[in-house]
């Protein structure tokens, strides 16, 4: 790491937290926390055209984590003056700084910070593994373990890798989708029954590690609600106007799950063109080749229909194909639980008198994206149309039975693995 960002990455770690908490409660610190991000900026190229594309993206981590911090300060201070525009970095605004990062990283990253910044890059590498074999690796591109926090509560740390976590385990379970969904794999085929119940146990297992987070049994503690509304939701504040901060709906292998699987009555379009704005440029041309194809229950029901009788075959691949859609379903529901423990529900119960309470910069009583609690229910419940229950229905129910006796017992025999690594380590999640 070249000595400049290992001296900003360090500040991050050891200092950020503990000055956030100082410049929340004083305008002075505040003001000194601004003049000293200018002073260490000023330590960087004054140009970032020739820093490496690897310190680049290092960077716009931290100084990502620092900007929103200097946003959601700005607000609860009342300051009406661009603090992103009057911190500098040399003879650059840190809003202009950090936007030639961007370009200078060779990812389309927006100038603002992303999901794939604070999620994807600033934890450690995520690996997903099925009966020992590596089907999705998303990098992490620091050295350490540590993961960098505007709280420095485990709380968030934990927040951090679920949704990375998450993340790969969704890309495992689209990109075995994939070829079926392309028409590169023949939708009844042996190598299609086995690439659905190889996603249905991807998708399995990040339910049920979501079904764990809520019911605090990360082995670090409980998840804090109140950590999570009052000060880690606080800074997901936008850099400016038409511009999102990150958040869980910028995931795009979540939206490209809802792309491959379909979403009945939502306009998701739209939605998925709002959210491609904070997008890297690969993220935007994955989600793009999701949209374009056809669903996977339009392929399955397309092939089905082309064969008659249905062999033992072909049976199971229906029922696999209809009981994936079932694990989605229950994925969302477990979703949307979370959504009404840790945000909604605590929303509601806070009293509506708020003396004393913090000045906030973000309204919990919605998601970062804008999304109320009738909004995420209506996303919920077109996740649980299932578009393959008409073809089951068409079938004899012991063959059903049969060819979902068989299915069960495969998954009962899959073993998912996640592990944490960075160079020299290894911490393995509990497998599922």
């Amino acid at each position: 790491m070249d000595t400049y960002s290992e001296q900003i990455s360090r500040w991050t770690l050891d200092h950020l937290p503990a000055r956030i908490t100082e410049a929340l409660n004083s305008l002075a610190a505040f003001e000194r926390l601004a003049a000293d991000m200018s002073h260490r900026l000023a330590a960087l190229p004054a140009r970032p055209d020739h820093v490496p594309t690897l310190t680049c993206r290092r960077l716009l981590v931290d100084l990502g984590f620092w900007g929103s911090a200097l946003v959601r300060l700005a607000l609860v201070h009342s300051r009406t003056d661009a603090v992103l525009d009057s911190t500098t970095a040399g003879d650059l605004s840190f809003r202009h700084y950090y936007a030639r990062l961007a370009v200078r990283s060779a990812t389309g990253h927006p100038p603002w910070q992303s999901f794939t910044s604070i999620i994807i890059w600033n934890v450690p590498t995520v690996e997903v593994r099925l009966d020992g074999d590596l089907h999705s690796r998303s990098e992490g591109i620091f050295d350490g373990p540590r993961v960098r926090t505007w709280t420095g509560t485990a709380s968030e740390v934990m927040l951090w890798e679920l949704f990375k976590v998450g993340a790969a385990l969704g890309s495992a379970a689209n990109r075995s989708l994939d070829p079926i969904v392309s028409g590169a794999v023949s939708a009844l085929s042996e190598e299609s029954l086995s690439r659905l119940l190889a996603s249905h146990a991807f998708l399995r297992s990040f339910r049920q590690r979501m079904v764990n987070f809520a019911r605090g049994q990360d082995p670090r503690g409980e998840f804090s609600i109140d950590v999570f509304m009052n000060q880690i939701r606080q800074f997901g504040v936008p850099w400016q106007s038409k511009a999102e901060a990150p958040s869980g709906p910028h995931d795009v292998e979540s939206l490209a799950r809802d792309a491959i699987f379909g979403m009945p009555q939502i306009r998701h379009e739209q939605w998925r063109r709002d959210r491609s704005r904070s997008m890297m440029s690969v993220e935007g041309r994955r989600l793009e080749q999701a949209a374009e194809a056809p669903t996977l229950a339009e392929v399955i029901q397309r092939s089905a229909a082309k064969t008659r009788p249905f062999d033992d075959l072909t049976v199971s691949v229906l029922v696999a194909a209809h009981d994936i859609y079932e694990e989605r379903r229950k994925l969302s529901a477990a979703h949307y639980g979370i959504a009404r423990k840790m945000l909604y529900r605590p929303q509601r119960a806070q009293s509506s008198d708020r003396a004393g309470m913090p000045t906030f910069a973000v309204d919990n009583s919605q998601g970062i994206t804008g999304m109320s609690d009738h909004d995420v229910q209506r996303f919920d419940h077109a996740r649980r149309v299932n578009p393959l229950e008409n073809v089951l229905a068409a079938l004899p129910s012991d063959e059903i039975s049969h060819a979902r006796s068989l299915i069960q017992e495969s998954l009962s025999t899959h073993s998912v693995s996640v592990t944490l690594r960075h160079p020299g380590t290894a911490t393995s999640c509990a497998q599922a």
